[in-house]
């Protein structure tokens, strides 16, 4: 996955909170207009104006033998369980449905043992010139709106969407329309006959347990795919960039900075493993890997207020701030960056 298509994971969770944060998902073909939606709705990348006052960087050297990981063993093809991957993001498909596109709905009814639950969404043989829309909804609550693309959603609070442990759930995915967009502009288009929409519920899985892909012989070195679009060593020199300790990949790197205020945060991660992200002692952030595509994951910042209304976390522009980035399991390079918000002044 590169970062165009990481925009398209951010789509997924616009209306997510922090916690459902840490997945991805993947979608191709991505219009101009359907990144002004995107845009609409989650932080992009700034080329802000601010001096920051320290950042923490490293060299990535190779890594130390020791740290080779040990994952559990994988299966020696992937099954698939309705057109989804028997297990993905951490997760195991525990039921799934698909239908054709033109059935304009497709619904999943599980019996849970656990909250700790992904839902998996497809979308396949839609042409790429067209973006479906989709709603999927817990019970009669809405998780997520947008275009309908391969995906995963997680949801931080079942019990809040009424879901119990042993009791019956149901996840409905609907298609609400869709539209073309051109160089003429967007226009609303009937929904494709043709394709097919497939919804699938996973339980996650301990780290231990789940069957990690074989590591590579050669990791993908940390290079540009892992900047956000448009910026670079030389380009938005204003960011924060937080690096993995190149003799040490699971130490704790900590750094202490004048806060600038941001609007977004971007993590990425050479091995399977998690990035757990703290700013002054608040965990904001949680990026998690399960494979070794070298993929990103994004977290919105707190240039809107939204950090104080899900953490209590209320920071000023100035205030002397102490953020920490907390490793585990990984055994690679991995980079957090932080991207400031421009000084409106005053």
């Amino acid at each position: 996955m590169n970062l165009t298509d990481l925009k398209r994971v951010l789509d997924e969770r616009s209306r997510e909170t922090a916690e459902q944060a840490v997945h991805r998902s993947r979608l191709h073909g991505v219009r101009a207009k359907v990144r002004a939606r995107r845009r609409r709705r989650i932080a992009a990348w700034a080329t802000a104006g601010v001096a920051v006052a320290a950042a923490v960087t490293f060299v990535l050297p190779g890594l130390r033998p020791d740290l080779t990981p040990t994952p559990a063993v994988s299966p020696s093809s992937t099954p698939t369980i309705e057109g989804f991957p028997e297990y993905a993001n951490g997760a195991r498909v525990v039921a799934a449905r698909s239908a054709p596109l033109s059935a304009r709905q497709v619904e999943v009814t599980v019996v849970p043992t656990t909250l700790d639950l992904v839902i998996f969404t497809r979308c396949d043989g839609v042409d790429e010139n067209i973006a479906v829309e989709r709603t999927v909804r817990v019970g009669s609550r809405v998780v997520a709106d947008g275009t309908c693309h391969d995906g995963s959603l997680h949801p931080a609070d079942w019990a809040g969407l009424g879901v119990t442990v042993g009791q019956p759930a149901t996840v409905v995915l609907t298609i609400t329309g869709a539209y073309q967009s051109g160089d003429a502009g967007e226009m609303g288009v009937p929904v494709p006959e043709r394709g097919e929409v497939g919804l699938a519920i996973g339980a996650r899985m301990p780290f231990d347990d789940y069957p990690l892909p074989p590591r590579p012989g050669v990791l993908t070195p940390l290079n540009q795919a892992s900047w956000p679009a448009g910026c670079s060593e030389t380009v938005c020199q204003n960011v924060i960039v937080i690096r993995s300790d190149p003799d040490d990949p699971t130490r704790p790197v900590r750094t202490e900075l004048d806060w600038p205020t941001v609007t977004s945060i971007d993590m990425v991660s050479q091995t399977p493993g998690l990035l757990r992200v703290q700013v002054a002692g608040v965990q904001v952030a949680v990026g998690e890997w399960w494979d070794y595509q070298l993929t990103g994951a994004q977290m919105y910042g707190d240039a809107d207020g939204q950090w104080k209304r899900d953490f209590d976390l209320d920071l000023r522009r100035g205030d002397r701030v102490r953020i920490e980035v907390v490793p585990a399991q990984v055994t690679g390079a991995w980079q957090v960056v932080l991207t400031p918000a421009v000084s409106t002044g005053g």
